[in-house]
C-alpha cells in the first residue's frame, strides 16, 4: 500500500505493525478496502482502549469477529486465522 496522507496516525502504525495485513484473515489489505478498527478484547468484556488493543480489519472481518465476540465463541488470537 503506498502513502495515504488521510490516513489517521493511528490507523497508519496499526498497518505498519501488521505488515499491511489484516488481523483477522491475513490477507493484505488492497487499495479500496475499507480498514476498520477493531478492539482485540472487546471493549465490553473489558477490553482497553489502547493501541496495544487496537488491530485492523476488512470491514467483512470486524463484522464477522464481532459476530463472534457477541456469542463467546470466539477464541483464536489475532493473524492466528490467515496464512501469515
Amino acid at each position: 500500500m503506498g502513502k495515504h496522507p488521510e490516513m489517521p496516525p493511528e490507523k497508519a502504525v496499526l498497518l505498519k505493525r501488521q505488515q499491511g495485513r489484516c488481523a483477522y484473515c491475513g490477507l493484505y489489505f488492497q487499495d479500496g478496502d475499507i480498514l476498520e478498527t477493531d478492539h482485540i478484547i472487546p471493549k465490553s468484556k473489558g477490553g482497553k482502549n489502547n493501541r496495544d488493543n487496537k488491530q485492523l480489519l476488512h470491514r467483512h472481518c470486524h463484522d464477522s469477529k464481532t459476530a463472534l465476540d457477541k456469542t463467546g465463541t470466539h477464541d483464536k488470537e489475532p493473524l492466528e486465522r490467515g496464512a501469515v
